[in-house]
């Protein structure tokens, strides 16, 4: 199945369950104009309600950007308030979607990610960059703050201090530079191909066990967010409601029949 949406972004889901988000503006560094940011937002719909996926990655086309956040050659026409609302609205509202949908997102990053673009990446939950890319949050100097609830994650990912570090300044920094910080967890080596090693590590993640990587997810992000007991009587629900599913009592049985389990039998 897919959605090309006029080409500005691409949206296939293959038969294993794979769904893969291409924005597809090289001539602009993959800057979201008003239609792409519009196709993003939707796609993010259409994936949460498609029992199909079971995990998404998200990529840029060509290999020179990953997404430069909004595209300010369009955006230069309209400095009426109404257009910052609308651009903080699109997308703040997809990404807050985006880390609720009940599978694994990878942002592979296949080039320099700019502003938005690393807005889009911090809201992944799992995220590889080519070893030579570049990073910026660059909304500082355009006399911004983010605008797609980056700032927020941003300090749940790397603390206060380094926030304040790459926000204020809005310098640049290298991929190693990144995985130190936490920001990615996989650099690709120059040369390789990023959206086949993005593939590789998807489908480690759907032979996984559905429901429970969609409990985790779960739990993971509202330990970031929610006091201690709320997050300890989560866990106590979703560990409990994990017990009897199909996955769970596959486990079991491979272990007493000492073989590997196979999971998710009963997808249809």
């Amino acid at each position: 199945m897919s959605y090309s949406g006029e080409e500005v972004i691409k949206y296939e889901v293959g038969n294993d369950g794979l769904a893969i988000l291409e924005v597809n503006r090289p001539q602009a560094r993959n800057a979201l104009n008003w239609a792409a940011q519009e196709r993003f937002a939707e796609i993010v719909d259409l994936a949460a309600v498609d029992e199909q996926v079971r995990a998404l990655i998200i990529t840029g086309s060509g290999d020179n950007a990953f997404v430069s956040g909004g595209d300010l050659k369009e955006l230069h026409n309209h400095p009426e308030r109404e257009a910052g609302e609308r651009l903080n609205r699109i997308m703040s509202a997809a990404l807050a979607r985006l880390m609720q949908l009940p599978f694994p997102v990878i942002a592979a990053v296949n080039g320099d990610a700019y502003g938005g673009g690393c807005e889009i990446m911090i809201a992944c939950d799992l995220r590889m960059a080519g070893a030579n890319t570049r990073f910026g949050f660059a909304q500082i100097k355009n006399a911004l703050t983010t605008g797609w609830g980056g700032t927020a994650r941003l300090v749940q990912l790397v603390g206060q201090s380094r926030a304040l570090d790459l926000l204020l300044t809005g310098r640049m920094f290298t991929a190693q530079e990144a995985a130190h910080l936490g920001l990615i967890q996989r650099i690709v080596p120059a040369g390789e191909d990023m959206l086949g090693a993005a593939k590789t590590w998807a489908a480690e993640l759907i032979a996984m066990p559905n429901e429970a990587l969609a409990a985790t997810k779960q739990l993971v992000y509202a330990a970031g967010s929610l006091p201690g007991d709320e997050v300890a009587e989560l866990e106590r629900q979703l560990f409990i409601d994990l017990w009897e599913k199909p996955n769970h009592l596959e486990a079991l049985k491979a272990f007493s029949e000492r073989r590997p389990p196979t999971f998710n039998q009963d997808r249809s």
